[in-house]
């Protein structure tokens, strides 16, 4: 792989989902970001899923997509609960859902109910893009780590995350973490980083490891190079 790697402003806000999942935050904060969103051309808006009619509305006539996500630092919900999740997702207007996996199944050993809960959350999704935030960061081995991957990817999980970047024990982005799931992964099946995305040059190690999408809240200073502090999501 290429040490360097150039990409023109275009380019790399293709590859930006730029988030707001603040619990705190106003529906005036929250249409400010998805008008920005709009404004930098950015992959997605990442919004809280009570918000997506709102961003379909402002996104009308734009390219950039509509994302949510559920199951958000936990993923404890029951399979009914996140299957009725993903329906009502696609029913406001959602073109994404990032969901997370129970990952106490996967630490109890209970591989196939850790990749059956996908397995369900990949029919019920239909046409919607799904994405796995698996927490990696949970898992102690790298072979362990690489196992909870491909049971997601035999699930028919089209994007699998390194983290949500969120909850109570937050996981980082690593290009050794993203270069892991590369490894381990399918080419067909795609890779989105999160975590701690704060600066230009962190965003294009991500990229260089394999990150094919990158989710941050310091989108737009990533876009203009200037890094940033923990800003959230």
């Amino acid at each position: 792989m290429q040490n360097t790697l150039a990409l023109t402003r275009p380019q790399l806000a293709a590859k930006l989902q730029s988030t707001l999942m603040r619990p705190d935050v106003t529906r005036q904060q929250v249409a400010a970001h998805i008008e920005a969103c709009a404004e930098h051309s950015f992959n997605a808006a990442m919004i809280p899923m009570a918000d997506v009619p709102l961003a379909r509305a402002i996104l009308e006539g734009t390219k950039v997509k509509v994302a949510t996500a559920i199951c958000f630092g936990t993923g404890y919900e029951s399979v009914a609960g996140k299957v009725a999740l993903v329906d009502e997702c696609r029913a406001l207007g959602a073109d994404e859902v990032d969901y997370g996996p129970n990952m106490s199944l996967f630490l109890s050993g209970e591989f196939d109910a850790f990749r059956d809960e996908s397995a369900a959350l990949v029919e019920a999704a239909g046409d919607m893009t799904l994405k796995a935030m698996l927490e990696l960061h949970f898992i102690e081995t790298t072979d362990e780590q690489k196992h909870a991957a491909q049971l997601l990817e035999e699930a028919g999980v089209p994007w699998i995350k390194n983290s949500s970047g969120g909850g109570p024990r937050p996981g980082q982005a690593t290009p050794a973490a993203i270069q892991l799931l590369r490894a381990a992964l399918k080419p067909e099946t795609h890779i989105k980083a999160s975590g701690g995305i704060k600066s230009h040059a962190g965003a294009l190690e991500l990229i260089r490891a394999g990150a094919e999408l990158l989710g941050t809240s310091a989108a737009l200073a990533i876009l203009e190079g200037v890094e940033v502090g923990d800003t959230g999501y």
